[in-house]
């Protein structure tokens, strides 16, 4: 906006603000001639904070050698308009019993950032991204992914969209119906497209099974044994790798079953891989991806990962050798979940890992892991079971020292951190 004004007999006007505000008031403090009578400037107001009208005083003061004179000057700066959620649903609002992914999609006003709250706790995996997100341009769209009903009844998992714009929020609540599951037979097994109703125990060290230290090649990390497990989860941070890198160089995050059964060459697992690009580009692939043994991997081509995202793995059984993989980028809301998958490996551990990963062309080799920064987070880490009966510590080591160390792992989980002694690998 711009102030004018009119005044006499002075040498200098300057303007002064009368009222201190919490949001930006930008404008000249300096004094400067008007000795032509006239005065103008002008000033940047920032958005109003609050529900309420504020008011924003000024003074005008004109000076000369002898004296000087005030003029008050108010601006009003209204409310800010409510956040609104004007429109929210799921498609689709109802699922059968074996779940299924729906998109949420929502229309907004007056917000700068939205999120999905869970309303109702499940027994059963509800995978979506926590976070809030900006929503400015009035349109909110994430996904969620809902396993099978254990149950012989339907069930509801009821949500709210929540918009907010830093001075108030509000919420619009939908829900999504899950047909019944089949019921349990009297053997107390589940018939095909259900999962047990269970906890999620957390393989945290204590006095009876502390961590025993192990060293690998290619990596870093823990694996809890003493299934069989019929779930795993965890959620990592998706780290950096310095652009223009080696081509052998390659660095991956996952979690998986069946990694530590020396017995048995099963493993099922889902995480991102990183690697420079061999164009000679300088840039580097982020891919996510599931695999299970003796199966390539497969890559996830509907999803885009960004270093720096937050990713959440849930490999569950579904019933038999049947079970499903969900990987879900909980920065950005998108998700994926294959088709039901047929693995019949013992799910005797589970594991969290960062892997210097096996490549294969003329010849199968172990990759150099690649340099990341900053130490990739596990968190929310967990498997459905029994207790485990012991928890391995992994180093990687790579050449003349360690590559990765894992930090203690604690209940809210562990770090991985890249050291780098790689020289002669």
């Amino acid at each position: 906006m711009t102030v004018s004004g009119t005044v006499a007999h002075a040498t200098t006007c300057q303007l002064r603000l009368l009222s201190a505000q919490s949001f930006p008031v930008v404008y000249s403090h300096n004094a400067r001639s008007c000795t032509g009578g006239t005065f103008s400037a002008q000033l940047t107001i920032g958005p109003n904070p609050t529900a309420v009208t504020r008011t924003v005083a000024f003074a005008l003061v004109a000076s000369n050698s002898l004296a000087s004179a005030s003029a008050l000057v108010y601006v009003q700066l209204v409310a800010a308009p409510p956040a609104t959620v004007t429109q929210v649903n799921a498609s689709s609002s109802e699922l059968g019993p074996r779940g299924g992914v729906v998109t949420v999609s929502g229309t907004v006003a007056h917000a700068t950032t939205c999120q999905l709250r869970l309303l109702s706790a499940q027994s059963f995996p509800v995978v979506y991204s926590h976070n809030a997100r900006s929503c400015t341009d009035g349109t909110f769209s994430a996904q969620v992914t809902i396993g099978p009903n254990p149950a012989a009844v339907t069930r509801t998992v009821a949500f709210a969209l929540v918009a907010n714009n830093g001075s108030t929020s509000a919420k619009s609540d939908f829900r999504v119906m899950l047909s019944a599951g089949a019921a349990s037979d009297t053997t107390g097994t589940v018939t095909a497209g259900t999962v047990p109703a269970s906890t999620t125990t957390q393989p945290v060290p204590s006095a009876s099974l502390p961590a025993t230290a192990s060293q690998s090649s290619n990596w870093a990390g823990y694996g809890a044994v003493g299934g069989p497990y019929t779930v795993a989860k965890g959620t990592f941070t998706v780290p950096s790798l310095s652009a223009g890198g080696f081509y052998r160089e390659q660095a991956s995050e996952w979690v998986g079953l069946d990694g530590l059964n020396t017995n048995d060459s099963s493993l099922v697992q889902a995480g991102v891989e990183e690697y420079p690009n061999p164009d000679g580009s300088g840039t580097v692939s982020i891919e996510p991806w599931w695999e299970i043994l003796p199966a390539p991997p497969n890559d996830i081509s509907t999803m885009t990962v960004s270093a720096g995202d937050e990713v959440t793995v849930t490999i569950w059984k579904v019933s038999g050798t049947t079970w499903e993989i969900n990987l879900t980028d909980d920065t950005t809301g998108q998700a994926y979940t294959t088709p039901p998958e047929q693995y019949t490996g013992p799910g005797s551990s589970a594991e969290w890992i960062v892997e210097a990963a096996t490549e294969c062309t003329f010849r199968c080799h172990t990759a150099v892991l690649a340099p990341y920064s900053p130490s990739v987070a596990f968190s929310g880490i967990g498997m459905t079971g029994p207790n485990p009966t012991s928890l391995q510590e992994i180093t990687m080591v790579q050449g003349p020292g360690s590559a990765a160390v894992p930090s203690a792992i604690a209940s809210d989980g562990f770090t991985v951190a890249y050291t780098g002694n790689t020289t002669g690998f």
